[in-house]
């Protein structure tokens, strides 16, 4: 990015963009999951269900462009809307556009790396970890109705951000994923069956399997 003389900076253009998949014990994924007792029972059928949604507040959704060193009011966190206690994790993907000269019907997408090239700030470190794996997850059970504490609540692009995000469409979306509590359902649904023996991993499955419905 040139400097001009009365060094302003050439304007990022950003566009914000939420999109929520529950990953199911079962597999797959739908907007929701009725999760049942294994033995079902003739005009008794037990049902609860998994769902969450993002709870995002102070953004506001008619900015259009932002600057570098500038930070953004976003502050999101997960509320469980379903019937039952969820375990979380959410996926942050940064992600940018930029023309390309000459051919108006493409874009090319440039890589874009949390920590770097952006920044979310004033994060709940202590109630969130970052599981090395793309996910933050969330440390607790989240009860039906509860909330999450905020996993951020702005967004920055550093000032050493590179020049050639100028002039590029900027979209943050949120993957958010939730499992029913019972004992070691998220090893089955997150990580295959198999218990982490790394760090940050193997933080984050000391920290729910006290958490499990045994």
């Amino acid at each position: 990015m040139k400097q001009r003389k009365k060094r302003f900076h050439r304007p990022f253009y950003l566009a914000v963009s939420l999109v929520c998949l529950l990953l199911l014990v079962g597999g797959g994924y739908l907007v929701y999951a009725a999760m049942t007792d294994s033995d079902r029972k003739e005009n008794d059928f037990q049902v609860g269900q998994v769902e969450t949604k993002i709870f995002e507040e102070n953004f506001d959704e008619e900015m259009t462009e932002t600057a570098k060193d500038t930070p953004v009011s976003k502050e999101v966190r997960i509320e469980n809307v379903g019937t039952i206690k969820q375990f979380v994790r959410v996926m942050v993907l940064p992600e940018v556009r930029k023309p390309i000269v000459g051919d108006t019907q493409n874009e090319q997408v440039l890589p874009m790396k949390i920590g770097t090239d952006v920044e979310l700030a004033e994060m709940s470190t202590a109630d969130w970890i970052d599981g090395g794996d793309g996910y933050y997850y969330y440390k607790h059970q989240l009860d039906p109705k509860a909330k999450t504490s905020y996993l951020f609540k702005t967004v920055k692009l550093p000032a050493q951000t590179s020049d050639r995000y100028d002039q590029t469409t900027f979209t943050i979306t949120l993957k958010v994923e939730t499992v029913n509590c019972a004992e070691f359902a998220y090893r089955d649904a997150w990580w295959q069956g198999s218990k982490p023996s790394t760090s940050p991993l193997q933080e984050v499955d000391t920290a729910l399997e006290s958490k499990t419905d045994k």
